[in-house]
């Protein structure tokens, strides 16, 4: 009876001791697939940030469809800044060189002179050094020109992350139940909001609730995660998302 009893008891401890770990792991094993599906979700949402603002210095808004996005992004045309010359262009250094010693000696002229009323400082790009100088206006060159030019947005905007598709935007990445890839779509709103000085506002929203994107990892710590986002003053969404539909936020993610 006395080993029955030491038996009973020792299966009892083991037991004890598995849900211990058990309890102890949880939370641990959770956050761990937390930050892994935090991290893909957070770099899509700053892909979607990207071409949202690009659109929107071409059309002025945001758009809340994400097949107007991609079709943007695969026909779409803007306007960019391109520079010409380099710190690395031996030429462009000496002109820099030149016009920066230019600027000094004007700044010693105008120094040693009393301004004139209403006299602007202004750079002059056609003008001659010796006519720059006789006017007593200063202008301090850039290390390279700036030119505008148009160009097609799928050459510039994106086009250095490494495997970036386009038609994977809407998206939300790395959710996997028990072995099997689910593909989940953002949420994603956008309005012009008329403010209290009557300025109209562009706002957009793309989001993704916990429940969605952290599908299969243990049911009570992603209740857990929530609550405790929930009960935030601030970016109290439970999930993750950038921009804001209601209030202007630069277009900031609540990770941020």
């Amino acid at each position: 009876m006395k080993k029955i009893i030491q038996l009973v008891l020792a299966i009892v401890v083991i037991v004890l001791a598995y849900l211990l770990i058990t309890n102890i792991r949880k939370p641990i094993d959770f956050n761990a697939g937390y930050e892994i599906r935090k991290t893909k979700v957070v770099e899509r949402l700053k892909e979607i940030r990207a071409l949202q603002q690009a659109y929107k210095s071409v059309k002025g808004e945001y758009t809340s469809n994400f097949d107007t996005l991609e079709n943007f992004y695969k026909t779409g045309k803007m306007q960019t800044l391109r520079s010409i010359g380099s710190l690395d262009d031996s030429a462009t250094l000496e002109r820099t060189k030149a016009y920066e010693k230019l600027y000094d000696e004007q700044q010693k002229q105008i120094k040693a002179r009393r301004p004139i009323k209403g006299e602007k400082i202004v750079a002059l790009v056609d003008m001659s050094d010796a006519d720059i100088i006789s006017k007593g206006l200063a202008v301090r060159k850039p290390i390279v020109d700036e030119v505008k030019s148009v160009v097609k947005v799928d050459t510039i905007l994106l086009s250095s992350k490494v495997n970036f598709n386009i038609d994977e935007l809407r998206y939300v990445p790395g959710v996997e139940v028990k072995g099997n890839v689910e593909k989940p779509q953002f949420e994603m709103e956008a309005k012009i909001k008329e403010t209290i000085s009557k300025v109209l506002v562009p706002l957009f929203e793309a989001r993704v609730a916990n429940e969605v994107f952290l599908k299969g990892l243990d049911k009570q710590e992603i209740i857990n995660k929530s609550d405790e986002q929930k009960n935030r003053l601030v970016n109290n969404y439970p999930g993750l998302k950038v921009g804001d539909i209601n209030n202007p936020n630069n277009d900031a993610g609540n990770w941020e």
